[in-house]
């Protein structure tokens, strides 16, 4: 999933006999936290997990905002369900943004959802959005959305496509939070985005985004880690969703994702660029999600082929002259050490990483991977359990990814939850990703999990997946696939996104870093 660091400001739970929407009134609710803090939230975040009480296997949740019911909104999708092959139905003009599907009562005790996060939503741009979730193993699926409207963003409507949301569901809305900000560009002149002299430390680095290319058509978006711009020195590969067609492509250059051009000034380009564990000294590995205009979405994963900790990053258009994106392109890069759970660093080989005792006052789990097995290959799989339930036939799991110029689509009985590298890929190549766990400790509910991960530029991979049993998540276990070892240098971290009341007293400091 997206690798941020989420503060929730409210939550909503829908009441028996269901409920056919609702509405975030965003209000106070942003100004008190900011003023709180002494802080600007610019980026929102929605988690949902939630069902309909209708007998189907799926049904969307869709969005609107500031109340406007009208043909406004764009989005684009990518879908995998069953064994294919993957679709990417396009939308015109449209009275809502579609977020992702969750389970009708088909899937019985189950909920579904994913992650929304919207750039920029304060601010005076034509607003967007990115999300990816799924319903159970019945699909998987990442969109980018557009409203075609400049105000802030004042409030959230969410309603099922059909039908009701069924009583329990849960639904979160939050900001990214503005402490963890190491730097924020906002281009006053075409140029492309630097940031410089990067804080050096445990964690994650992380860019959000919204902008457009100087060029005056469509472009792509580049990057350029520590200076260098040699495209032999970086490799990717990408899952792309466009006009009703899906595809997939490996290369070596430095491209990671899609970018409007400046010929439609309402056009935006949300983006965001997850670089792990930045500071070793390995192959700096990363992860990406884009769309363009809400016509194109774009899934990445690739590596710098250089062990060299990130210092310096650049982002830039790829058929502009000057290699500058247009004018009030605004990007926000956050160091996230996460409020961490668990952080375990391999100093040796390891068959096996487990997370114990899993504290259960927090909204949501998300597992960070960043890791290497000696399986004789360039990838690998990471098996999950919870509470030591070992047994593959317990977990379901629909997936979508990219493969060498192949989209593979697949339902599977398995308790894969990503991919990792393997021992053949290049010395320092890492992969992994991370895993949203939303209502880990429901005790009324199967436990849904939605994945995006790869190994480097082997494979770039989404999950929406599904544990068949009620308990609370209070253990996770992770082992390679096919009794192969995790190699010393992995990284493995549990983190906690926090309910709007904040950790209860009894937690006292015990959990967090630094903040």
């Amino acid at each position: 999933m997206f690798i941020l660091p989420t503060k929730i400001l409210d939550r909503h739970i829908t009441p028996a006999g269901g409920e056919a929407t609702f509405t975030f009134d965003l209000g106070n609710l942003v100004t008190q936290w900011d003023a709180q803090e002494g802080i600007t939230s610019r980026h929102l975040v929605l988690i949902v997990n939630a069902a309909s009480e209708d007998a189907v296997a799926q049904r969307d949740v869709v969005l609107r905002f500031n109340g406007d019911d009208g043909a406004n909104y764009g989005y684009q999708t990518l879908k995998g369900e069953g064994a294919g092959p993957a679709t990417a139905p396009a939308s015109g003009a449209a009275t809502v943004i579609e977020a992702f599907s969750i389970p009708g009562t088909n899937y019985a005790n189950s909920l579904g959802g994913g992650e929304v996060v919207i750039p920029d939503a304060f601010g005076g741009n034509t607003k967007t959005s990115l999300s990816l979730g799924g319903s159970v193993e019945d699909e998987v699926e990442i969109i980018c959305g557009r409203w075609v409207n400049v105000a802030a963003i004042t409030s959230i409507t969410l309603l099922p496509n059909m039908g009701l949301f069924a009583a329990g569901s849960e639904f979160s809305i939050g900001v990214i939070d503005e402490r963890y900000l190491l730097e924020e560009v906002i281009l006053a002149a075409d140029s492309p985005v630097h940031f410089r002299n990067i804080t050096q430390g445990d964690g994650d680095l992380v860019v959000v985004a919204v902008g457009r290319s100087a060029h005056n058509t469509f472009d792509n978006l580049d990057l350029a880690l520590n200076n260098d711009i040699l495209n032999a020195n970086y490799s990717r590969m990408y899952l792309l969703g466009s006009a009703g067609a899906a595809s997939a492509s490996g290369a070596n250059d430095r491209r990671i994702g899609a970018l409007a051009g400046d010929d439609n000034p309402t056009y935006l380009s949300p983006f965001i660029l997850s670089i792990y564990q930045y500071t070793k000294e390995n192959q700096p590995f990363y992860t990406s999600i884009s769309g363009r205009d809400a016509t194109v979405i774009q899934v990445y994963s690739g590596r710098r082929l250089n062990n060299e900790p990130v210092h310096t990053l650049t982002l830039l258009s790829q058929l502009d002259a000057a290699n500058a994106l247009n004018t009030g392109c605004i990007a926000s890069l956050y160091r996230i050490p996460k409020r961490v759970i668990d952080r375990q660093v391999l100093t040796e080989d390891a068959a096996t990483i487990t997370f114990a005792d899993i504290p259960q006052y927090f909204e949501a789990l998300r597992l960070n991977v960043y890791a290497r097995t000696d399986n004789a290959g360039n990838r690998d799989s990471v098996l999950l359990s919870f509470n030591a339930d070992f047994v593959a036939a317990n977990y379901d799991e629909q997936e979508l990814a990219a493969f060498g110029a192949a989209v593979l689509v697949s339902r599977n009985v398995s308790r894969a939850a990503m991919m990792v590298a393997g021992d053949t890929l290049s010395a320092g190549g890492f992969g992994g990703g991370s895993i949203l766990i939303p209502g880990y400790t429901r005790t009324d509910s199967h436990k849904h999990r939605v994945t995006m991960s790869g190994s480097a530029e082997n494979i770039a991979r989404v999950y929406s997946s599904r544990w068949n049993d009620m308990d609370a998540v209070t253990r996770i276990d992770l082992a390679p696939g096919g009794g192969n070892v995790f190699l010393a240098g992995s990284v493995f971290e549990l983190e906690g996104i926090l309910r709007k009341e904040g950790l209860p007293a009894s937690a006292g400091m015990s959990i967090g870093i630094p903040i």
